[in-house]
């Protein structure tokens, strides 16, 4: 695909999507010798940040915003856009 890319005959584009979100748990905690690990809950702050990317090689990267999710409606617009 890239060897036809290479020499014109398509127009080869990458797609990566990734997604964010405000408050995220730790990882790891510290806590004293004899005592018991414990994390307190806290509510969830904001909605889930998506990002969508479609990238071509020295020619172009297109990029769309999404708060929650990336749908099929999401997904089909990108691709409308990139034309």
């Amino acid at each position: 695909m890239e060897l036809s890319a290479a020499v014109g005959e398509i127009d080869l584009k990458y797609l990566d999507e990734s997604g964010f979100c405000v408050w995220s748990e730790p990882g790891y905690i510290y806590y004293f010798k004899g005592e018991q690990k414990r994390l307190e809950q806290k509510k969830r702050r904001g909605r889930r940040l998506s990002i969508i990317g479609f990238f071509q090689p020295l020619i172009s990267f297109v990029y769309g915003l999404v708060i929650g999710g990336i749908s099929r409606k999401s997904y089909i617009q990108m691709m409308g856009a990139i034309r």
